[in-house]
């Protein structure tokens, strides 16, 4: 029995020493948990976060472990997190963020994010024409975005352009002279989003008139949903929105088996229902995308990031005004949204990517449709923009950038035009 004991003790030991390393990056030493005041001798590369998933800083002295400090959260479902350091204690190779103050502007070394088995680190450098971003990249990534704040605490930061997977460079001319500016590179992998380490850097002062910057990327005028991730929550059932607004915070939700499996078959349930002209906010549907979300009678949809989309990403299911803006859908075999009934249909500063169309009238029916999109990125559609069968539908794109996108209109309009529209 009391071999036993020894055997069930170490076995328990070992499980517990397994566990706390993934609190730490493979060959670093905690040296405190958030909340707490740590401090290194030297400049040196510090790891923060938990299960397995971390950005890196390198950091000089004193400082607070806690997000504010690595301007990233790497895992906002776990509370308890760490800050660890090379077991070797070797410093920071020539990495370091001390910054050179001149009129041509100011640079960071940046910081690293993993997650997802990929790593992104980001860097960021000033001059008189703006504010010069270029990250590297460690696995497989897609959709990336950037993000800009004026202080290095994530919350309230803002999206300024989205990019391609290929992209490593984005040039911020935007930026205001003798301003320090904190940058994110947020990516997915397999529909889960990530970010990189926090970089910062000011512009200097134009000493004359500049040119417009020959960079390839540009702003995408704040395309897209804002939300990071701040927890999750499974949805077995149908989350009803009668009246009012619903505030998702946004939290990941994610369906359970009991709605679907993210297929194409047409018997699976939605993660949302929002009906009588209701608003739905602040949301992100998880990598089960079942059938997304239904409207009825009208409403609102603001802020809603797909990361996987399944049957559809939403569906028109009865006759209403249905506004949707500040959105973003990837990887759906079909339809992004689906319209089955009649409506006034406005979509605005949304960002697609990966699915068969983007909208789709119900088949063979001929009920009137009125569709606006605006300020949108739409990529990788395998068949087309918009596709409708009825002579009394319109549609209108104005101010969109598309690529790979295919046909704009397909099958019978009673009017559908394009304006102002660029690829990128």
């Amino acid at each position: 029995m009391f071999n036993k004991i020894l055997v069930a003790v170490g076995l328990l030991a070992a499980s517990l020493s397994v566990h706390a390393a993934t609190n730490r990056p493979s060959g670093y030493t905690t040296i405190c948990k958030v909340g707490e005041t740590c401090s290194v001798s030297q400049s040196t590369n510090v790891a923060f976060g938990a299960s397995g998933q971390f950005v890196y800083k390198v950091l000089n002295g004193s400082f607070s472990c806690s997000v504010s400090t690595f301007g990233s959260d790497p895992i906002p479902s776990k509370s308890v997190k760490e800050c660890s350091i090379p077991s070797n204690g070797s410093s920071s190779s020539g990495s370091s963020s001390s910054s050179s103050s001149s009129s041509s502007g100011s640079s960071s070394g940046g910081g690293c994010g993993s997650g997802g088995g990929s790593t992104v680190c980001l860097s960021a450098s000033g001059s008189s024409n703006g504010i010069n971003l270029s990250w590297s990249v460690s696995g497989s990534i897609s959709s990336v975005q950037l993000y800009r704040d004026t202080d290095s605490n994530p919350s309230g930061r803002t999206r300024i352009a989205s990019v391609s997977s290929s992209t490593t460079s984005f040039s911020d001319t935007g930026a205001a002279s003798g301003t320090t500016y904190y940058y994110w590179v947020k990516y997915y992998v397999n529909g889960t989003a990530y970010n990189s380490g926090v970089a910062s850097a000011v512009r200097g002062s134009s000493s004359s008139s500049s040119s417009s910057s020959s960079s390839t990327s540009s702003s995408s005028g704040g395309k897209g949903s804002s939300c990071s991730s701040t927890g999750s929550q499974s949805v077995s059932s149908t989350i009803k929105v009668t009246s009012g607004t619903y505030d998702g915070g946004c939290k990941t939700f994610n369906p359970t088996s009991a709605l679907g499996d993210g297929s194409q078959s047409e018997s699976q349930k939605p993660a949302f229902r929002v009906e009588n002209g209701a608003t739905l906010k602040n949301v992100i549907i998880g990598n089960n995308g079942v059938d997304g979300i239904h409207v009825y009678n009208g409403g609102t949809l603001n802020n809603i990031l797909w990361t996987n989309v399944g049957e559809d990403a939403m569906t028109v299911k009865s006759e209403g005004n249905v506004t949707v803006t500040n959105v973003e859908g990837y990887d759906g075999e079909d339809k992004f949204i689906q319209v089955n009934a009649v409506t006034n249909l406005k979509v605005s500063n949304c960002i697609v990517n990966k699915m068969g169309k983007f909208l789709r009238q119900n088949g063979g029916k001929t009920f009137a449709m009125s569709v606006s999109v605006d300020n949108c990125d739409i990529s990788n559609m395998g068949e087309g923009i918009f596709r409708s069968d009825s002579p009394n539908a319109t549609a209108v794109i104005t101010n969109s950038r598309l690529r790979n996108a295919g046909d704009i209109c397909i099958g019978a309009w009673k009017s559908c035009k394009s304006s102002n529209i660029s690829s990128f």
